[in-house]
């Protein structure tokens, strides 16, 4: 039989076969796309047909993988991103929201063993604070008021009542699927800052309603760290009932001395991996390419390795920067109380 000779497309293949788990045919997934016989999909596979423009177009979008990366060799300097990017429109929350829940639903498709998110943190991770509703739903009213401007946002304050259930059921969506994926999170003691000074800047400008909503925000954000920290005794997950996702270890808690810089995920699913790079406060950028993630995953794991395990393990570390997170926490609490 005659030898394929390696290309952009068969490259752009192997990449996309190992992005799918194995449950799904990468030859029928073509195949139906195309709208071609799974013949014709199996030359487009193998290489002995060439894909069309049109082709290759609906393939990318359809397996959210950028062509670019295909089209220079691994020592290639240009690198592409796909991004989603957060705007004032009414519907942009949920677009992007909606978009979250597809991309952590796709690593839930891999087996337990071959899927595995890793997150240095220079902010609270976000799947965190989604299994809290009012925490949210603080959150999403910052961002559009503070951070996006968002038209109707200009007078407004923060009122527990005033709560969007459709997107606080999808962001604790989004939080029970990532509670089934084993998980590394690598904070430092600057990670719970931007938070709680969020909510200090609000008490201080007067945009919460009143104090109770503020103060029932503290409430909140003690809810979320008592149960990470739990997270971290068990070294299981907890979903958003507080009840353990697994008979196994499936978390681990990092302490940084080192500053992190930049909220940086990176997701594994089986030999398939993807760089998540946060810009402009809460959007992010993705790219699939093999060079950039390499080299993520050596920062990542050399992060890790100047860090100390606070999971699990080492009782006396973990329980110390606890204590410092929730003497920051008393403070804004009696701040707000004595007011």
């Amino acid at each position: 039989m005659k030898r394929i000779k390696e290309t952009a497309q068969t490259l752009l293949m192997q990449r996309i076969r190992e992005s799918l788990p194995k449950t799904i045919s990468l030859v029928d997934d073509l195949a139906d796309l195309l709208k071609i016989s799974t013949d014709s999909s199996y030359r487009r596979i193998r290489g002995e047909t060439d894909l069309s423009i049109e082709e290759i177009a609906l393939v990318c979008k359809h397996f959210k993988i950028s062509f670019d990366n295909f089209i220079d060799n691994i020592d290639s300097n240009i690198v592409s991103f796909s991004h989603h990017q957060l705007n004032s429109h009414v519907n942009s929350f949920k677009e992007y929201l909606g978009g979250m829940d597809t991309n952590i639903r796709q690593i839930l498709k891999f087996p337990e063993d071959q899927r595995q998110i890793v997150y240095a943190a220079e902010d609270i991770p976000v799947f965190q604070n989604f299994a809290h509703p009012l925490l949210t739903a603080f959150k999403i009213f910052y961002w559009n008021k503070s951070i996006l401007n968002a038209e109707g946002y200009e007078d407004k304050k923060f009122e527990t009542a005033h709560i969007d259930k459709d997107l606080l059921k999808i962001a604790q969506d989004i939080y029970d699927t990532y509670a089934q994926i084993a998980s590394i999170e690598i904070w430092s003691d600057d990670t719970v800052n931007s938070t709680i000074k969020q909510v200090e800047f609000y008490w201080d400008s007067g945009a919460f309603k009143t104090k109770n909503d503020a103060l029932q925000i503290c409430e909140e954000l003690n809810l979320m760290f008592a149960r990470i920290n739990k997270q971290a005794e068990l070294g299981i997950k907890l979903n958003s009932n507080n009840k353990p996702v697994s008979n196994h270890k499936n978390f681990e808690l990092y302490h940084s001395d080192i500053m992190i810089g930049t909220n940086c995920v990176m997701t594994n699913m089986g030999t398939y991996k993807g760089a998540y790079i946060s810009y402009h406060s809460f959007n992010v950028m993705l790219t699939t390419n093999v060079k950039f993630c390499m080299e993520t995953d050596i920062w990542i794991k050399n992060l890790i390795r100047k860090s100390s395990l606070i999971s699990d393990v080492a009782e006396k570390q973990r329980y110390r920067f606890f204590k410092n997170i929730a003497v920051k926490m008393n403070a804004l609490r009696q701040k707000i109380e004595n007011d």
